[in-house]
């Protein structure tokens, strides 16, 4: 009988192939081991889950190494088969779990023969209830029974219309609940963040109903389904025994987020002002993703799903330039939107090019993806809640116009009520403008600059708007008035109000007399720079010519003092106003001539 042992022994280890060398369990060896560096691959030609075919290529010896130490095979027409050889040498553990770290495959084939011929046979995958597995792990998993001095032939095959990995670890069962501990728990903090986030933002659309909060809470619960897919952990705690749907999950929850994200980014980017070729391809292709995604449930869902990665990574790429071109034209949340984008694609398209083999399935491929959208889930929100202050400042800002607007109307009705009515609107009209101007220059007057200074500093704390003052003083205008008249002192007053009409033409420039020989510019949109600049160029065509009065040509020059402010820093039209008094005052203790910034 022991002889009978022996040979039955030799023949076992003869007719092994000699791809790697087995996996050896010793006793210094640990609880986990990881059986991809021993996994050899058996030619694509047996694409079929028929274990005798695989078996007769392992005896003829069609083994090869795997490509890398963490393959990606992508998506595969039919079966792929691996095979190890695991020895016990003299490691205590007996129970072993051999456990295949990807939850997405559909069908696992595994047969084990031991020293003695005994073939055992495992089915697992996503078309099996989730009670085949070895143990309730997310993972599918089987227990090997490998006693001390004792050996094991491992066949797997696979098939699945989702990408092809197949990272195998062996773990005793303590050690297979240890190593997922830390794991289980970063995937119940990750579905709690999403989960808060979509209680909260579901309360804020209730209270506002605005379409972006409705976009974003699809797009957060169709990526928590896609990661309940992704994970396995839907299959293990929400529907362990719906075979069709857990193998059809993946493709539908893809779909479900491309839709849901192109729609919110559509609504978010404002695309159909900003960039409506984007704005109409979307109106089209959300329909047809949605169409593609119900596709999941028939036998071309390994086709679907291939689309559907496809258009992961393509639309990804167009919802990143939307961005960029929405971002460029003045919509500042799109930066805040481009920055969560990319902390998304950062993490998830790893994933579509780790499903086609482009790259090494790795931590940075698995996780990545759950990592960068908690963070861009997190900015959205942000990013939501900062659109939405922009868009209360817009409608202030229109019904503040609109109001004036009324009025208008309102004052054009009374006019068109009778002609008496009309000539006084049109009378008060013109008395009220003549009250704007200075009498002698024919600029605005300081009460004028009061309310409009007023006023263009409200549109710029509202808008974002930089506003710049420039004051102006006539350097030694008492000499003037004294050495050749007040006549010629008033003419140097017309001339220069003149002037500054000339050197700033724009619309919305505001050119007040305030008072005596100073004069005050109003520029909005002018931040710091451009006010010098601006103040410089006056200053020396001030400088550069000489003034017709009635006591002939009268040289003069200009004491400027400029005050600017960028939004984050404003405080008060009374603030910038005072600024640059103060930088006036500092130009003339200068040596005048000159301009100062305050």
């Amino acid at each position: 009988m022991r002889l009978h042992r022996l040979i039955l022994c030799l023949l076992w280890l003869t007719s092994l192939p000699c791809v790697a060398e087995p996996v050896r369990l010793t006793a210094a060896g640990g609880f986990r081991v990881d059986l991809v560096p021993a996994l050899g691959m058996l030619d694509p030609q047996v694409d079929t889950l028929d274990a005798q075919r695989a078996w007769d290529a392992v005896a003829r010896g069609e083994l090869s190494p795997l490509p890398g130490p963490n393959p990606s095979f992508g998506f595969v027409h039919g079966a792929r088969w691996f095979f190890v050889r695991i020895d016990n040498v003299d490691h205590a553990a007996q129970r072993w779990q051999l456990v295949i770290e990807q939850p997405r495959i559909d069908e696992i084939l595994i047969q084990t023969r031991d020293q003695a011929g005994e073939v055992r046979e495992f089915l697992l995958g996503d078309r099996l209830p989730f009670a085949a597995r070895g143990v309730a792990h997310r993972y599918p998993n089987v227990e090997l029974a490998l006693p001390r001095g004792g050996g094991l032939d491992v066949l797997i095959g696979v098939r699945s219309t989702s990408s092809i990995q197949l990272p195998l670890r062996l773990f005793t069962p303590t050690e297979l609940w240890a190593a997922s501990h830390d794991e289980q728990a970063g995937l119940g903090l990750y579905y709690g963040i999403l989960l808060a986030l979509f209680l909260y933002n579901l309360a804020v659309l209730a209270s506002i109903r605005d379409a972006s909060y409705a976009y974003y809470l699809a797009y957060l619960a169709a990526f928590g389904l896609l990661m309940l897919a992704f994970n396995g952990v839907g299959f293990q705690y929400l529907w362990p025994n719906a075979t069709t749907w857990q193998s059809a999950s993946l493709p539908v929850s893809i779909g479900a987020v491309l839709c849901s994200s192109l729609l919110f980014a559509r609504s978010f980017l404002d695309l159909r002002r900003r960039v409506p070729r984007v704005a109409r391809l979307f109106d089209w292709v959300v329909p047809g993703f949605a169409l593609l995604s119900l596709l999941a449930f028939t036998r071309w869902q390994l086709q679907v799903t291939q689309l559907l990665n496809i258009g992961v990574i393509v639309f990804g790429i167009v919802v990143t330039v939307s961005a960029l071109i929405s971002g460029r034209s003045g919509y500042r949340p799109a930066w805040y939107f481009l920055l969560a984008w990319g902390l998304l694609i950062a993490g998830g398209v790893a994933l579509p090019l780790s499903s086609f083999g482009l790259l090494p399935r790795s931590i940075a491929t698995e996780f990545g993806l759950q990592i960068g959208s908690a963070l861009e889930m997190l900015l959205l929100a942000f990013s939501l809640a900062y659109r939405i202050h922009l868009l209360r400042a817009e409608k202030e800002a229109v019904e503040y116009d609109a109001r004036h607007t009324l009025e208008a109307r309102v004052e054009e009705r009374t006019r068109e009520l009778a002609e008496t009515a009309q000539a006084l609107a049109q009378a008060n009209a013109q008395l009220e403008d003549v009250n704007r101007r200075d009498g002698l220059t024919g600029v605005y007057n300081r009460r004028y600059l009061d309310e409009a200074l007023r006023l263009q500093w409200q549109i710029a704390a509202e808008t974002g708007r930089s506003l710049a003052l420039l004051m102006i003083d006539i350097d030694h205008f008492k000499s003037i008035n004294d050495q050749h008249g007040h006549g010629a002192g008033d003419d140097c007053l017309r001339v220069l109000g003149r002037l500054l009409e000339g050197c700033f033409p724009e619309h919305g420039v505001i050119i007040a007399r305030y008072g005596g020989e100073e004069f005050t510019v109003v520029l909005p949109g002018h931040d710091r720079d451009m006010a010098l600049q601006r103040a410089e160029t006056l200053r020396g065509a001030i400088a550069a010519r000489a003034f017709d009065t009635e006591a002939g040509a009268i040289a003069i020059t200009v004491s400027i003092g400029v005050a600017a402010v960028d939004p984050p820093a404003i405080l008060g039209a009374a603030e910038l106003r005072k600024r640059s008094d103060d930088a006036l005052y500092a130009a003339k203790r200068s040596g005048r001539n000159r301009v100062v910034a305050g």
